[in-house]
C-alpha cells in the first residue's frame, strides 16, 4: 500500500504560527484535528489518521501554541481568536470546507467556527467539551494552577495532569503510555503552558445560548469517568441545544476519549462521517451517519481494548 502524502504547514495565525501535518489523500474531503490542552495534535488524535486516510480523507492536524511544533503563547488568548485560527489553517491548506473534529480545547475551538463561519463547516465532532464559560470555582482555581505551573511543580505537573484527565481504568490498563503522557507533559515550556490554561481553563467565554444556531451535523463523545468535563452537565447540554446532534458516553473513560477507547471511538468517526454527504467514506453504511432527534436518549458503549490498542500500538 501507497503510504500517504504528508506534509508540514506553518500556518501564520493570531495566535502565532501553527504547526499543521497535512496528510491523506490530496483531493480528499477535509478533515482538521484540534486537540486537548495539555497535548499535541499527534498524542490526542494521532492514532485516528490512519483510518481517516483509508477512508479517503485528508487530514490537517493541528498543533496548537506550545505543543507539538508550534512555539509557546506569548500572551493570554480568547477561544475565538483560536477558532480564527483554525480558519487561517484552512485557508493555508486551500480548504474551502471541512469537518472539524475537537478534543476538549479542540471542541470549544469547533463551536466557535461553526458559529463564525458555518459555511465552512461540514460536521462537527465535540469530544469531552464544553459550551460553557468556567464559573467562579472553576476559574479560581484555574488561574492557581496556572499560576503554579508557572512557578513550577515540584515534579513538573504531567503527574496531577494524568491524573485528572485520564480514568484509573485507563491508567491501570497502560501504565507506560501514562508514562509517556506525563513526560511530554512535563518537557512543555511552563510559560506558554501557563497562559494557555488560564485562556482555556479561566477565561474563555461561553456559547452555550447560541448552540441552536449551530446547523452543522454534529456528534457528541464523552467519557463517563471525565473528571475534568464531565458529561452532565456539559456534553448533555451540547446534545440538547444543537438540534439533531447525537451523544455517545464511553464508560471507563476519562477526558482523553479517542485515545483512551480508540477503538471505539474510530467506529464511531466512521459511521459519523460517512454519514455526511460531503465526506461520504466510501465502503461504510452512510446510515449509520443519519442524524437523531433533538433529545434522543445517551446509549453507553461497552469497552473491550486491550492493552495494545490503548498504547496505539
Amino acid at each position: 500500500m501507497t503510504p500517504p502524502r504528508v506534509r508540514t504547514l506553518d500556518v501564520p495565525t493570531v495566535l502565532g504560527p501553527l504547526h499543521v501535518q497535512d496528510a491523506g489523500p490530496a483531493d480528499g474531503p477535509v478533515v482538521l484535528l484540534w486537540p486537548s490542552l495539555f497535548s499535541d495534535g499527534e498524542t490526542s488524535w494521532g492514532g485516528h489518521l490512519s483510518g481517516l486516510h483509508e477512508l479517503g480523507l485528508r487530514t490537517l492536524l493541528v498543533d496548537p501554541p506550545g505543543t507539538g511544533g508550534s512555539a509557546p503563547a506569548t500572551r493570554l488568548f480568547t477561544v475565538e481568536e483560536c477558532g480564527e485560527a483554525a480558519l487561517r489553517v484552512l485557508d493555508a491548506a486551500a480548504a474551502e470546507r471541512a469537518a472539524l473534529l475537537g478534543l476538549s480545547w479542540g471542541g470549544m475551538v469547533a463551536l466557535r467556527v461553526a458559529l463564525m463561519a458555518p459555511h465552512r463547516v461540514t460536521g462537527l465532532v465535540l469530544s469531552n467539551t464544553t459550551a460553557r464559560s468556567a464559573g467562579l470555582r472553576e476559574r479560581l482555581t484555574a488561574r492557581l494552577h496556572a499560576f503554579l505551573i508557572r512557578l513550577g511543580v515540584p515534579g513538573g505537573p504531567g503527574r496531577p495532569v494524568a491524573s485528572g484527565m485520564l480514568s484509573d481504568h485507563s491508567r491501570h490498563r497502560d501504565p507506560e503510555f501514562v508514562r509517556r503522557f506525563i513526560e511530554n507533559v512535563n518537557g512543555l515550556d511552563t510559560a506558554g503552558l501557563a497562559r494557555a490554561a488560564r485562556s482555556v481553563l479561566s477565561d474563555r467565554s461561553g456559547v452555550a445560548d447560541a448552540l441552536d444556531r449551530i446547523t452543522a451535523p454534529t456528534l457528541v463523545i464523552a467519557g463517563a469517568e471525565d473528571r475534568a468535563l464531565s458529561p452532565d452537565p456539559h456534553a448533555e447540554e451540547l446534545a440538547h441545544r444543537i438540534v439533531g446532534a447525537r451523544i455517545e458516553v464511553l464508560p471507563h473513560v476519562g477526558h482523553l476519549t479517542p485515545r483512551e477507547a480508540p477503538a471505539e471511538v474510530a467506529v464511531l468517526l466512521e459511521e459519523f462521517l460517512a454519514g455526511l454527504d460531503e465526506l461520504s467514506c466510501p465502503g461504510s453504511p452512510a446510515e449509520a451517519g443519519v442524524r437523531p432527534r433533538k433529545g434522543e436518549a445517551v446509549r453507553q458503549l461497552e469497552i473491550s481494548v486491550s492493552p495494545g490498542v490503548l498504547a496505539g500500538n
